[in-house]
């Protein structure tokens, strides 16, 4: 395996200093709070959703596989976050926040049987403005994602690259009732697309719930459901479910859950298969 897996798994720990980061300076002008490096963030993540930026490993298997030539048994590599980068709150208003913030990763996958060749990975960045009113968040941005086949898999099937890539402008509203529910929904709709295959539209859609029940002192638990749709799929609808236990760490939070899976790979260069595993993993949401 000429991509070490090892490699790989260290570029995705280097995320760990950022994750412990300190706050950056505030400051107040014309009535507004600025804060630089803020911690938290006024949109929820979605916490099923396969694809969302996290430091995180992920055992996969499958039993349905479609992309030809690989196993039933992956692993999965992901280094993500979403970074704050400025924070305006308006002084007479505190809970009204605005927050401009960079989303980064790349996804990776690893192929168990067959000496965990690398079969695909992405690359993912952006930009979001995000902010909250009362139980409604709202996220307004611009993506990119481009989609890589790996050195081995290429080697070894003779399959090019379509060259997916992807940039879009993105919208979001999540509704949280109480602390405990988020309900939300996101479109996507692409500016720029590499291949001809591509089309420019997509939707997400799903519901959340995270308890941290007082006799378990600091541990919690969460459970997701997330589907996502894209017209270049025929609107094929991509199904996602998981549960799972959450740890505070700091600022930040671990979750270590099972994840059941239908629906399009996280390699987009696959966008065209489907397919179905169970998942064992770990996260950290940063």
């Amino acid at each position: 395996m000429r991509s070490s897996l090892l490699n790989w798994i260290g570029i995705a720990l280097l995320g760990w200093p950022l994750a412990a980061a300190a706050q950056g300076p505030s400051t107040e002008w014309l009535g507004v709070r600025l804060e630089a490096l803020p911690i938290g963030e006024p949109y929820p993540p979605y916490l099923a959703d396969p694809h969302r930026r996290a430091l995180s490993l992920k055992w996969l298997g499958f039993d349905r596989v479609d992309i030809p030539d690989t196993g039933s048994s992956r692993l999965l590599v992901r280094a993500g976050m979403r970074f704050g980068l400025l924070r305006f709150t308006p002084v007479d208003r505190p809970d009204e926040a605005w927050q401009l913030s960079f989303e980064g990763g790349y996804d990776a996958q690893f192929d168990n049987d067959r000496r965990q060749d690398n079969i695909g990975w992405d690359g993912h960045y952006g930009l979001l403005l995000t902010t909250r009113r009362g139980p409604f968040a709202y996220k307004l941005g611009a993506l990119h994602v481009s989609g890589h086949v790996g050195d081995e898999y290429m080697e070894r099937v003779g399959r090019p690259r379509i060259n997916y890539t992807r940039e879009e402008w993105v919208a979001g509203i999540a509704w949280s009732p109480d602390p405990h529910w988020t309900a939300y929904a996101e479109t996507g709709r692409a500016y720029h697309r590499g291949s001809p295959l591509l089309e420019r539209w997509r939707a997400q859609a799903g519901v959340q719930v995270e308890r941290r029940p007082p006799q378990w002192e600091r541990l919690g638990w969460y459970a997701g459901l997330d589907l996502q749709g894209m017209e270049e799929r025929d609107w094929r609808v991509d199904v996602a479910l998981q549960v799972g236990l959450s740890i505070p760490s700091g600022h930040r939070l671990w979750r270590v859950g099972l994840e059941l899976y239908e629906g399009r790979p996280p390699m987009t260069e696959f966008f065209e298969h489907t397919e179905r595993y169970i998942a064992l993993g770990a996260w950290l949401d940063i």
